[in-house]
């Protein structure tokens, strides 16, 4: 019969010994711990080693499958949460960050790195080639969608790559049609879309209606209008003399971090975040509507102007799910745009023209074009 061993428990003298040992390992490794999460580094750069403090830079994506570069390096195995890059050990500076992919466009922000901070970012990548899904009028028994024309090959979309799929016939008899039914709430929101667009004009007109009051003489009257806007999580987009600008209505500690910044000189400010976010202070400074405040040691601005590049707005909306980013219908075409200026702001173009009409709902995007209906996916399926 096998002879079970024994174990015995170390000695009190033992004990004593190796619990110091493990007290001095942490008492030595505490100082270094203190040391690296500090944003302290050793730089072994130069022939004397030094000491350099960091900071990082985290950076949401909407798209999994990009590509992040840091100061024109590929940042090989970045620390990935909920879709958000955290890239640290980055030395104080100007840093330049891209982010793209294949079919994407490629997202740019040059930003200041400060030692013991993490600098924040959200970047966007819209697809190249805009990709729509067709809202055909009706559906066949299968659900398949169906367009009736007299050309069974002509491309009826094309600026566009579609998904979904449809067929087109010369001819269809009322037993073998359906109505679909997204095309008929689709058509209802633009038929809708006077008394609840976004559109400037529309808006105006509504405003300037609702408050318009005669004077006791029916040869004059006086009109007041109230400011054009649009809201979604405490921002607010508004209408001013052609331009719409971001403004934050929420608590002031909550300010969104691109409306502020370090209480500096101006010429540091500028050097750091442009010199147009500069001239905008200098404006809000002396304003009384829209005033520069301080807020925990940061200079915020109370509304951001947006890029319109040069161009007479048709249409705005807050882009769907996001208080960051803003949809514009421009002369050219429809695009994406974010509100953190800082360096610039990014606007990338998601569906070109000059003769459609938009409706954002909180969830899509929906053009009308050609007597046509369909979504814009800002999203490429991998899987198309």
């Amino acid at each position: 019969m096998p002879i079970e061993p024994e174990i015995q428990s170390l000695s009190y003298k033992k004990r004593q010994s190796f619990f110091f040992v493990l007290l001095a390992i942490f008492l030595i490794a505490l100082p270094i711990f203190i040391f690296y999460t500090s944003g302290y580094r050793l730089n072994f750069d130069n022939q004397e080693t030094s000491i350099v403090t960091t900071g990082g830079i985290y950076i949401t994506a909407d798209n999994l499958g990009v590509d992040v570069y840091l100061d024109e390096e590929k940042v090989d195995k970045p620390r990935l949460f909920r879709s958000a890059y955290y890239i640290q050990n980055i030395e104080n500076g100007i840093h330049r960050v891209v982010v793209q992919g294949a079919g994407l466009q490629t997202w740019v922000k040059v930003l200041p790195v400060d030692s013991y901070i993490v600098t924040e970012a959200a970047s966007f990548n819209m697809p190249i080639l805009p990709h729509i899904r067709p809202i055909p009028d009706f559906v066949n028994v299968s659900g398949t969608g169906v367009y009736v024309s007299q050309s069974t090959t002509s491309d009826m979309f094309p600026k566009a790559t579609t998904t979904g799929n449809f067929v087109i016939v010369k001819k269809a008899t009322p037993a073998s049609l359906l109505e679909n039914s997204e095309f008929v709430y689709v058509v209802e929101l633009f038929a809708t879309s006077t008394a609840s667009s976004t559109s400037i004009i529309n808006r105006l007109e509504e405003e300037i209606d609702r408050f318009r009051f005669s004077s006791t003489t029916q040869e004059s009257s006086t009109t007041v209008a109230l400011p054009v806007y649009v809201e979604h999580n405490n921002m607010r987009i508004i209408e001013r003399d052609d331009d719409i600008f971001a403004r934050w209505i929420g608590s002031g500690a909550s300010t969104p971090h691109y409306f502020c910044t370090p209480d500096q000189a101006t010429s540091t400010i500028a050097f750091r975040y442009g010199a147009h976010i500069v001239a905008q202070m200098e404006e809000q400074r002396l304003s009384t509507t829209t005033p520069l405040h301080l807020e925990r040691g940061r200079m915020c601005r109370s509304e951001i102007r947006i890029d319109r590049k040069w161009q007479n707005i048709k249409y705005y909306e807050f882009f769907p799910r996001s208080s960051d980013l803003v949809v514009l219908q421009l002369e050219d075409g429809l695009y994406v745009t974010e509100i953190d200026d800082r360096a610039w702001q990014n606007t990338q173009m998601v569906y070109p023209g000059d003769n459609f009409e938009t409706i954002v709902t909180d969830t899509n995007i929906y053009i009308k074009e050609d007597g046509r209906y369909f979504e814009l996916l800002t999203v490429i399926d991998e899987a198309n």
